[in-house]
């Protein structure tokens, strides 16, 4: 354990989180042993193996201070350590320890978490609100949630019951299908890990189902706040979430559009695209596997007339470090669903994502909170969206294949054919009509009105 990486990494988080505690010199014998409490008890709450007391660290700037604190001493004439040992229940190993940082004494109390049962001292159990220390009897729904957790394990999407279990999967088989991926029909719900351990489908299942109903939008506003117009809002999911990325890719590309900025100075024109496409598709892939998808809320994908943000609604997963999250050693919140990301080829091992965005635009782009991870990708020049929207269907149509196009333009000359009659026409096999059919699905290009038999297709232009 690097107990020096541990402490930077605790005063480098922008606030005191419920499984730590930053104190400059404070020392009351008899409340520590609370703290160890309430930080045991948390830290299990939190997902952590440890909380941490942090002595000789001003709690407001986080500023290395340094402290002169005795925790060898003794209280009412017996060793302070074991007075707090014998009053902890169970007797956790809490262990103490002391480094000079820049001449700065600190002292680091190491607090394991919690197992099996709550940590109490005094025969009182206690937890943590924000950085309050709190009695947990006064809480009991706190108290409900830390039982749950000793219990059933941290919460993950394995583990947490999906709230719809009418679930069915034929588009996650058809992006499978789509991307020449085998698809086992008979066992893929135990391969993917979509049930939890009382047989009832789980939060990754309803992430992947065809209904799980889990909503994820993009907006556009037409000016640099939410107080602006709001211009466009397009809905990508209540489906399977499996392919949405791509989809949101394609869609943001399709509104990248380029600029020819004359350097007359020095002779030539450059072509600039209005953002980073490759940092965007980084950005918005790190959302979805580091989103708390327990709360089945999405991401948030918002385009301003100069800059993009995207916000996952999640806190950085329980061992993960700051320094860690910027150099791209990534533990995902999720590890199932980024195992699901890397068979599909969604995301990859190399973990480039973050160290491009941090060179590209800096570490200030991202704004990490205990709630959420907010990225904000700045343009590389400002347009209106009024202008730059006018040819997203073109756009979209131009980056189809050939038999894409062939497929897509009979649908518009006429909108009833059905899939059969689609192959007769443009002469290719029933399994490449259904696999472009997805894809002009998948960008919004086409939707079908009513059933297979009776119903139409419907141009989205």
């Amino acid at each position: 354990m690097n107990y020096e990486e541990i402490i930077y990494d605790l005063i480098n988080r922008s606030d005191e989180e419920e499984w730590f505690d930053l104190k400059e010199n404070w020392f009351e014998p008899i409340e520590i042993g609370e703290y160890i409490s309430a930080l045991s008890n948390a830290a299990a709450v939190c997902g952590k193996a440890f909380g941490y007391l942090l002595w000789g660290v001003n709690d407001e700037t986080h500023k290395i201070v340094g402290c002169d604190i005795n925790y060898n001493c003794s209280y009412k004439k017996e060793p302070w350590q074991n007075f707090l040992a014998r009053n902890l229940n169970p007797s956790i190993a809490f262990e103490f320890k002391e480094l000079l940082i820049n001449n700065n004494r600190l002292v680091l109390l190491i607090i394991p978490a919690a197992v099996k049962v709550p940590t109490s001292f005094d025969k009182v159990r206690y937890g943590r609100i924000g950085s309050s220390k709190i009695k947990l009897e006064k809480y009991p729904e706190r108290e409900a949630i830390l039982w749950n957790v000793l219990f059933n394990g941290y919460p993950t999407m394995i583990n947490t019951e999906s709230p719809i279990q009418d679930l069915t999967f034929n588009q996650l088989k058809n992006y499978y299908l789509s991307k020449n991926m085998l698809f086992n029909d008979s066992n893929f719900i135990n391969n993917m890990h979509l049930k939890t351990s009382n047989g009832k489908f789980n939060m990754l299942a309803c992430f992947l189902a065809d209904n799980g109903e889990i909503p994820v939008r993009v907006s556009i506003f037409s000016g640099v706040t939410k107080a602006d117009r709001l211009f466009s809002v397009k809905e990508f999911g209540n489906q399977s979430l499996v392919s949405v990325i791509d989809r949101i890719i394609d869609y943001s590309d399709s509104i990248n559009m380029t600029k020819s900025i004359e350097h007359f100075d020095k002779g030539y024109r450059e072509d600039v695209p209005l953002f980073n496409q490759e940092c965007f598709n980084e950005a918005l892939k790190n959302a979805f596997i580091h989103n708390n998808w327990l709360r089945r809320v999405s991401p948030m994908v918002t385009f301003y007339n100069d800059r993009v943000e995207i916000i996952s609604f999640s806190k950085l997963a329980p061992r993960q470090t700051i320094e860690g999250f910027y150099k791209g050693n990534s533990i995902p919140v999720n590890e199932d669903l980024s195992s699901i990301f890397l068979a599909t080829h969604l995301s990859e091992r190399t973990g480039k994502g973050m160290p491009l965005l941090v060179s590209t635009y800096g570490k200030n782009i991202f704004e990490l909170s205990d709630e959420s991870i907010k990225v904000t990708i700045p343009y590389n020049w400002q347009h209106k969206f009024e202008e730059l929207v006018d040819n997203q269907v073109d756009k979209l149509v131009d980056k189809l294949s050939k038999t894409e196009k062939i497929v897509f333009d009979a649908i518009k000359d006429n909108p009833h054919l059905s899939q059969p009659e689609l192959a007769i026409r443009c002469n290719v096999g029933k399994t490449t009509i259904q696999n472009v059919i997805i894809k002009l699905k998948e960008l919004d290009l086409i939707e079908r009105v009513g059933s297979n038999k009776t119903g139409y297709w419907e141009i989205k232009e």
